[in-house]
C-alpha cells in the first residue's frame, strides 16, 4: 500500500491493491472446515458409541502414543461366569445348573457341607441383586395417555406382561444390579437356592447409628466383609469376608475341610498356591472366602462394631477359617485383540492396569495381544534366576502394585531429577502390565508415562480414578460402569465401555489432523495464486490480472465447498501403520508452507499467468508490452471516435501533432489542436480497473508525434480472436475489455489448478491410484466449482456486477493445462520417492520422507 504511493499510484488503485493483498492472505474457508471437521468427527464417534465432550480432544487422541487401559469391562466383556470352585481341598468344574439342566452330571454336590458353606459365605458377602424394574422403554407409552384411569390400567397391564416375561427368562439372561463378579455369583447360586433366602439366614447386624455392619470392597483393602447374626454355642456373630485370594489367605490360620477346621500348614499353603496359580494362568479372576465366629466373651449381644475403615476396627481380623475359592472367567471382547494389534502397528503402547492378581492379568494380556513374549516371571521360573535378571532378558513384564509402592518408597529423599528411574525403566519395556494396582498408583503410572514424553490416554470408571483421568492428555470414562465424577473429569466417554472404540477414536483423530492439513494446503495454495497478480500489478505495472471481486469468488465461492469436503475425506490406507506424530508437531509446519506456497502456489500462479498472457495476446496485447501499461497515459478520444488507420490521427479527434507556428513538436507525447503540449494533469491513463473506457480502441489512445506526423506506439499485436463484448457491444481486441477476459481466464485457471490440487493433496503419501476418490462430497464440490464458473462467465447480470466475461472454450484455463498436468505428475513422482526411496541404515525415514512429507 505504501509502495503504491511511492510509485505515485492513485488512492483508488492503492486501495484496490491493499484490499486484494488482505483478501488473498486470509484463508476464509479454513474456519468453516475446522468446525465442520470436528463436528462430523464427533458425530461419527457418536455412532460408534463414543461421546466426545471436548472436540479438541479428538485431535489430541490422534497423537496418542500410550494407552493405560483397565481390564474388566474395557478389554474384557464384563460378562463374568463362575468357572471353577475349590473347597474341601478339591478343584471342581462349576457348570451352571440352569444352563445344563437337572439331568447333567455335576462335579459338585449341592448337599455337600463344604459347598453349602461356600454358597452361604458367597451370598452373604455379595450385594448384587436381580433387577426386576420395568425397563423405561416399556412404559414410554404411558406418557401419551392423558386419562389417569386409563393410564393406571395400562400400567397394570404392562407390569403383568413384564412379570410373565421375567418368569420365562432364565436367571442367566436376567439383568442385575451390582458389579460383574457379584452378578456372576448370584447367577450361579440362584438356581440352587434363592439368594434372598440364603441371605435371610444370616442377616447383617444393624448398628445403633442405623448403618449396617459391613465394609464394601475397595481397591486399597482388596476385601469386603459383613458381620452377621449367627448363633452358635459360644458366639452370636459371624464375620464373613471375601476378596483377593492372597489377601484373604493371609488372615487365615485354619481351613474348612468337610465343614471341619484344620490348621493351615505347608501342605495347605502349597495346595492353595498351586490352585490359585492354575486358575490365574487360565485367565480367571479368583475370589477367596473365609469366616470367623466372633467369641461371645469378647463380642456379646449388642456389641457395637466399628467397620468404617480398617483403622477403626474394634475387632481383630485374624485367625479366620478359609472356606474356598471361586474363579470367574471374563473373556476379552471379540474386537480387542485386533484393536490392540492395530495400536501396536500404529506405534502406540498399550498398558493394562488392573486390580487382578499378576498371573490372571498376564493370561488376559496374552489373550488380548498386549503380551506376546514370555514374561519376566516365567523366565525367572524356567531358568531359576532372579526377577531382576529375568527383566533384563524379557520384553514383557508384569509389575505388582507392591513393587510400585516399594519403588516410590525408594525414591523418598532423592533429588527430583533422580526420582522415578525404576518406574521409567519398567515403562520403557514394550509389553507391560500393572497388576493389583490402586487408583492412586494409576495416577503415578500416568505421570511416569508423561515424563517419558508419551501422550497418554487413560481409562477409568471409579471416583478414585478421576485424578488419573484428569491428569492424562486424554481422559476416558466408562459409560456403563463409570461414576459421575469420572465422567465429569473425562474428555471422552465410552458408552459401551469397549476398548476398540478408543482405537476408532485414535484413527478419527489422526484422520482429522490429516484432513485439516490437506485443507490448509488447499486453501493456502490458491492464496499464493491470488497474491501474485497484485504483486505484478504494483511492481511491474501490469493491468491487474485478477480483480479483488474474483479473489473473493475463489475464496468464498469455488474454494469453499472443496475445502469443506476434506472434512468428509476418509482415512488414508496407511493411517494406522504410521508412527504417532510428535507432541510438538503443529498443523502448519515449515514443510507444509513450502509445499503450499513455493510448490503448489507458484505452479498455480504460473498456469494462471500463462492463461492471462495468452488471452491478452489473442486480443492484441503482447505480454512484453503489458509491463508498465497501466501508467502509460494518452489522449482520450471523443465520444464516437473510431480507429481508422488512414486518418492522420487514427480517428482520435482530440489528438493533433502540429503547433500554431508550424514548427515541429519534437515530442513523443500527444498534443492538443491548440498546439501546446498537453499538461500532465490533462493526460489520462485508460481505466483498466472499471469499465469507463471499455469501448475505446487503445490503438488511437497511445499515439506519438514524429516529423509533424502522428504515429501509433508499437504496443499492440495482431487480433487473433474476433469477438464482441456483451457489455460494450464493441470488438474486444485493443480495448480494456480484453483485461476482463484475461481476469476471467486467470480465475478459471485457478479453479482448474485447485481441482488438480484437490486430487493430489487428498493423499499425502499414497498415490491417487491406490486411494481413489470415494468422497462423494468432493465430487459435489467439483461440480459446484464448474457450475459457478459457468454462471459467472455466461450470465450477463453477473458479468456486469463481478466484471467477468464470456470466454471461448480455448480460453477456459486450457493454456495452463500443461502446468496442471505437471502439478499431478510432479506430486505423484514425489510420493513415489517418499514410499520407495531407500533409507540409510538406522533411519526410520528416507530423505524424501524427512524433507518432503508435509
Amino acid at each position: 500500500f505504501c509502495m503504491g504511493f511511492i510509485l505515485k499510484y492513485s488512492a483508488i488503485t492503492n486501495m484496490v491493491f491493499a484490499i486484494g493483498i488482505i483478501v488473498a492472505n486470509v484463508p476464509e474457508g479454513l474456519y468453516a472446515t475446522i468446525t465442520i471437521a470436528l463436528t462430523l468427527t464427533a458425530k461419527r464417534l457418536a455412532t460408534q458409541k463414543v461421546l466426545v465432550k471436548n472436540l479438541e480432544a479428538v485431535e489430541t487422541l490422534g497423537s496418542t502414543t500410550c494407552i493405560c487401559s483397565d481390564k474388566t469391562g474395557t478389554l474384557t466383556q464384563n460378562k463374568m461366569t463362575v468357572q471353577h470352585l475349590w473347597y474341601n481341598g478339591t478343584k471342581i468344574k462349576a457348570l451352571n445348573r440352569q444352563k445344563f439342566g437337572p439331568n447333567h452330571h455335576y462335579e459338585y454336590d449341592i448337599n455337600d457341607e463344604g459347598f453349602k458353606l461356600l454358597q452361604d459365605t458367597a451370598m452373604t458377602c455379595s450385594e448384587a441383586v436381580f433387577n426386576n424394574a420395568i425397563p423405561k422403554e416399556n412404559t414410554d407409552i404411558l406418557e401419551h395417555i392423558q386419562n389417569q384411569a386409563q393410564k393406571d390400567k395400562k400400567r397394570k397391564e404392562i407390569e403383568q406382561a413384564y412379570l410373565e416375561e421375567l418368569a420365562n427368562t432364565s436367571w442367566l439372561q436376567r439383568t442385575t444390579i451390582g458389579d460383574a463378579s457379584e452378578s456372576a455369583l448370584i447367577k450361579f447360586f440362584q438356581c440352587i437356592e434363592d439368594i434372598q433366602i440364603t441371605r435371610k439366614k444370616y442377616p447383617v447386624i444393624k448398628l445403633e447409628n442405623g448403618t449396617l455392619a459391613k465394609m464394601p470392597f475397595n481397591s486399597t483393602n482388596k476385601f469386603a466383609l459383613n458381620i452377621c447374626e449367627y448363633s452358635t454355642e459360644d458366639s452370636d456373630y459371624c464375620l464373613f469376608i471375601k476378596g483377593a485370594p492372597e489377601k484373604i489367605w493371609s488372615y487365615c490360620t485354619q481351613i474348612y475341610i468337610n465343614n471341619k477346621l484344620q490348621v493351615v500348614d505347608e501342605h495347605w499353603r502349597s495346595e492353595f498356591d498351586k490352585v490359585n496359580l492354575s486358575f490365574g494362568k487360565q485367565g480367571e479372576r479368583v475370589l477367596g472366602f473365609a469366616k470367623l465366629h466372633l467369641p461371645r466373651s469378647q463380642y456379646p449381644k449388642g456389641f457395637q462394631f466399628k467397620v468404617g475403615s480398617v483403622q477403626d476396627f474394634n475387632f481383630e481380623l485374624a485367625n479366620l477359617g478359609f472356606i474356598g475359592l471361586v474363579s470367574l472367567v471374563d473373556p476379552p471382547r471379540d474386537a480387542v485383540p485386533f484393536a490392540v494389534k492395530k495400536c501396536q502397528a500404529a506405534g502406540i503402547k498399550v498398558i493394562m492396569v488392573t486390580g487382578d492378581q499378576p498371573v490372571t492379568a498376564a493370561a488376559i494380556a496374552k489373550q488380548c495381544n498386549i503380551i506376546k513374549d514370555k514374561t519376566a516371571n516365567e523366565i525367572a521360573e524356567e531358568e531359576g534366576i532372579t526377577f531382576e535378571a529375568a527383566m533384563k532378558k524379557s520384553n514383557a513384564i508384569v509389575i505388582h502394585g507392591d513393587m510400585l509402592t516399594e519403588a516410590l518408597r525408594e525414591d523418598e529423599g532423592l533429588p527430583e531429577n533422580e526420582k522415578g528411574k525404576k518406574l521409567a525403566s519398567w515403562l520403557m519395556k514394550p509389553q507391560i502390565v500393572f497388576a493389583r494396582t490402586s487408583p492412586a498408583q494409576k495416577l503415578i503410572i500416568v505421570q511416569g508415562c508423561q515424563k517419558l514424553d508419551h501422550i497418554v490416554a487413560v481409562t477409568g470408571d471409579g471416583v478414585n480414578d478421576s485424578p488419573a483421568i484428569k491428569k492424562a492428555d486424554i481422559g476416558i470414562s466408562m459409560g456403563i460402569t463409570g461414576s459421575d465424577v469420572a465422567k465429569d473429569a473425562a474428555d471422552m466417554i465410552l458408552l459401551t465401555d469397549d476398548f476398540a472404540a478408543i482405537v476408532i477414536g485414535i484413527e478419527e483423530g489422526r484422520k482429522i489432523f490429516d484432513n485439516l492439513k490437506k485443507a490448509i494446503v488447499y486453501i493456502l495454495s490458491s492464496n499464493v495464486a491470488e497474491l501474485g497478480p497484485f504483486l505484478f500489478f504494483i511492481i511491474l505495472q501490469l493491468p491487474l490480472p485478477l480483480s479483488t471481486v474474483l479473489v473473493l469468488c475463489v475464496d468464498l465461492g469455488t474454494d469453499m465447498l472443496p475445502a469443506v469436503s476434506f472434512a468428509y475425506e476418509g482415512a488414508e490406507l496407511d493411517i494406522m501403520t504410521r508412527e504417532p506424530r510428535s507432541k510438538h508437531e503443529h498443523l502448519t509446519t515449515s514443510r507444509l508452507l513450502v509445499y503450499a506456497y513455493l510448490q503448489q502456489g507458484l505452479i498455480q500462479d504460473l498456469a494462471a499467468f500463462i492463461t492471462y498472457f495468452v488471452i491478452m495476446q489473442d486480443f492484441g496485447f503482447p505480454p512484453s508490452n503489458l509491463v508498465g501499461m497501466i501508467l502509460r497515459s494518452g489522449v482520450i478520444p471523443k465520444q464516437g471516435d473510431k480507429f481508422d488507420i488512414d486518418e492522420p490521427n487514427y480517428g482520435n479527434n482530440n489528438a493533433y501533432c502540429a503547433g500554431p507556428d508550424g514548427n515541429e513538436l519534437n515530442t513523443w507525447e500527444p498534443v492538443t489542436k491548440e498546439g501546446t503540449l498537453q499538461k500532465s494533469h490533462e493526460l489520462h491513463a485508460p481505466d483498466w480497473l472499471f469499465t469507463l473506457h471499455k469501448d475505446i480502441d487503445l490503438r488511437m489512445f497511445y499515439l506519438k508525434c514524429n516529423n509533424f506526423k502522428m504515429e501509433r506506439n508499437d504496443y499492440f499485436a495482431e487480433c487473433r480472436v474476433k469477438q464482441l463484448s456483451p457489455i460494450s457491444g464493441h470488438p474486444i481486441c485493443y480495448t480494456t475489455e480484453a483485461l476482463k477476459y484475461g481476469q476471467t481466464g486467470f480465475f478459471f485457471s485457478i479453479v482448474l489448478c485447485q481441482i488438480a490440487n484437490t486430487l493430489e493433496v487428498k493423499q499425502r503419501k499414497l498415490s491417487l491410484m491406490y486411494q481413489g476418490i470415494r468422497n462423494q462430497f468432493m465430487y459435489f464440490g467439483f461440480a459446484q466449482e464448474i457450475i459457478l464458473c459457468l454462471l459467472l462467465a455466461y450470465v450477463i447480470p453477473l458479468n456486469i456486477i463481478l466484471g467477468t466475461r464470456d470466454l471461448i472454450f480455448l480460453h477456459w484455463g486450457t493454456p495452463g493445462l500443461v502446468v496442471v498436468v505437471f502439478i499431478i505428475l510432479c506430486d505423484e513422482a514425489k510420493k513415489y520417492c517418499i514410499r520407495n526411496f531407500p533409507k540409510r541404515a538406522n533411519d526410520k525415514l528416507n530423505w524424501f520422507e524427512r524433507n518432503c512429507l508435509w
